[in-house]
């Protein structure tokens, strides 16, 4: 392939310079970079893994606090003697159940992470009165970490976070703020199961001590179970909604962003583990000043250069400039100002040439223009001319009142069978000529179907019978105006009438999960083709219909017609709930 000769002066020294000064400058920041860059990391990795060991022996420091104070709650006498005879099914005085409980809540007060303790019996039985009450036996009874704590014969586990005292339905990280301490408690003697302790443990007080180790050196921390389930987090990145894709065995990709990974089983609890993560661009940051540095004596130098040959060839290109910016605003649809001839030379006579060639072309785009305003007006009044004629010929207020007096009249001289025609006709007319609602319900939809078939029966007798089957609940349901009555007009014109004798049209409203399904069935000849064109009463075929449904709620709300000569025709679609 040819590459194109760059053939402006300007523009040859502009590049050479630049591409010289940019070599220099990438090459010495990739050498700093390199250098530091190596040194940073090994300094990170070692603090990181300091930080990472701190962190775990305080957890498990912590982690054995609460198993001590979960063994001073089971060698409390009192607390023993009060479990060992409610195993024994003996009935406790009143004040040996306060003595008890007072005990209990003495531990909470001196703790710093004891909220509440719940004892069960052996058939997991709350002795605690208050938390008998819903919702807390709820939670208890309902918490499947206990029964399968129950199950598993461990002696003690620590439940992942949870919401008690609260019971919050898909409870979210923030709202999970306790931990629970499932302890077996067991008979001195002979170390048969007498009851189970629940303790209750703040989660936040449970790992605050660790958040100034983690601030600083880790952008987030998280302590995880063996199942990689969150039990604490510190920093923004959201452990629930991240992939942790392994790039080799100490980084990992998350949301596209590497970071380092450290972690280090509790020793205290070795179901639990903690993940700190660094990002490789907070490593490099000390960096950033270095190569700021650089850059901005590369940019300054390129600037330097692009100044000096832009200055030097600014004489002799700016006439041509002129020229091109003119144009380039001309060809945008904009009109450029007049150039000013600076020289005394050739480029003179070339601008003047092109002031010349504007003028001329914007007086006859002018002229141009002048002339389509006037035929577009003349076509402007020809058209409104034959709309006001359209809109003479007739006026639906005038029938109305028409068919009002018309009404009167038969309500005067007792013809009821002509004022009942003459309601229909009316209400029927009212519906198709409004065009103030595009949805109505199908309550009202309904009343125009049936308003239409009491019309017919007078020019056919009784040679149809409407069934509706609607559920009440869905009459105030909205539908689009004028969509069963030319359905239930195809029914009669193309099926029922050509049978020759009397027939059914059915309308079957359903209703289903995400949609309501309408049926509109006959028992008449059939149609012999997918889709009649027929335009009855409102001009509205079958194909508008159609394409209404598809244009108010989208493409696959479609009219859908199944017909079998001699049997019948079923004309079906679905329309979303609207209420």
């Amino acid at each position: 392939m040819k590459v194109k000769k760059i053939t402006k002066i300007r523009n040859r020294i502009t590049i050479y310079f630049s591409i010289i000064i940019l070599g220099l400058t990438l090459a010495v920041t990739s050498s700093i970079s390199s250098i530091f860059s190596k040194e940073i990391i090994k300094q990170y990795n070692n603090v990181a893994t300091e930080k990472i060991t701190v962190i775990s022996k305080i957890l498990n420091e912590n982690l054995d606090s609460i198993r001590h104070d979960s063994y001073m709650i089971e060698n409390d006498k009192n607390i023993y003697d009060y479990m060992s005879k409610v195993n024994r099914n003996n009935s406790a005085t009143p004040e040996t159940n306060t003595e008890f409980f007072n005990t209990l809540s003495e531990y909470c007060k001196w703790s710093n992470y004891i909220i509440s303790i719940i004892p069960l019996t052996t058939d997991k039985k709350i002795m605690d009165p208050l938390y008998s009450q819903y919702p807390y036996s709820e939670l208890i009874y309902g918490n499947k970490e206990l029964d399968n704590f129950i199950e598993s014969g461990y002696s003690n586990k620590f439940s992942s976070p949870n919401t008690f005292p609260f019971n919050y339905e898909n409870a979210d990280y923030e709202k999970r703020t306790t931990i629970t301490y499932f302890s077996r408690y067991l008979d001195k003697e002979n170390y048969s199961l007498i009851g189970y302790l629940m303790i209750n443990i703040k989660k936040k007080n449970l790992f605050m001590n660790i958040d100034d180790y983690c601030h600083g050196v880790f952008d987030s921390t998280f302590i995880v179970d063996k199942n990689g389930n969150l039990i604490y987090k510190i920093g923004n990145i959201d452990y629930d909604n991240i992939m942790l894709e392994k790039v080799n065995n100490d980084t990992v990709n998350v949301n596209n962003v590497k970071y380092m990974e450290f972690n280090s089983v509790i020793e205290a609890y070795p179901e639990w583990r903690v993940i700190g993560l660094i990002s490789l661009d907070s490593l490099t940051r000390n960096l950033d000043s270095i190569r700021w540095l650089i850059y901005c004596i590369g940019i300054f130098s390129i600037a330097v250069v692009i100044f000096i040959s832009h200055f030097t060839s600014k004489k002799i290109t700016d006439p041509i400039y002129d020229i091109t910016k003119a144009m380039n605003k001309f060809e945008n649809g904009e009109w450029p100002d007049k150039l000013e001839a600076k020289t005394e030379d050739e480029l003179k006579y070339l601008i003047i040439s092109f002031n010349k060639m504007i003028y001329n072309i914007k007086n006859l785009i002018e002229q141009i223009y002048k002339e389509e305003e006037e035929n577009k007006k003349l076509e402007v009044e020809s058209m409104k001319t034959q709309l006001d004629l359209l809109q003479s010929q007739i006026n639906p207020h005038f029938i109305h009142n028409t068919l009002n007096t018309i009404n009167y009249l038969a309500i005067k001289n007792n013809q009821n069978e002509i004022r009942e025609l003459i309601q229909s006709f009316n209400g029927l007319l009212r519906q198709s000529i409004s065009t103030s609602k595009k949805l109505i319900t199908l309550k009202d939809e309904l009343t125009c179907t049936q308003n239409y078939l009491k019309i017919q029966k007078y020019r056919y007798g009784d040679i149809v019978k409407l069934v509706c089957n609607i559920p009440e609940e869905l009459n105030n349901c909205l539908v689009p105006k004028l969509i069963l009555q030319p359905l239930i007009e195809n029914s009669l014109y193309h099926g029922i009438v050509p049978k020759g004798c009397a027939g059914t049209i059915k309308i079957d409203i359903l209703p289903q999960k995400d949609f309501i399904k309408i049926k509109v069935i006959d028992d008449g000849v059939g149609i012999s083709k997918r889709k009649s064109t027929h335009k009855g009463f409102n001009g509205i075929s079958l194909d508008n219909i159609s394409e209404r449904l598809r244009l108010y709620f989208g493409s696959e709300y479609d009219l859908k017609v199944y017909s079998k000569t001699g049997i019948g025709t079923c004309i079906e679609f679905n329309i979303p709930y609207i209420y």
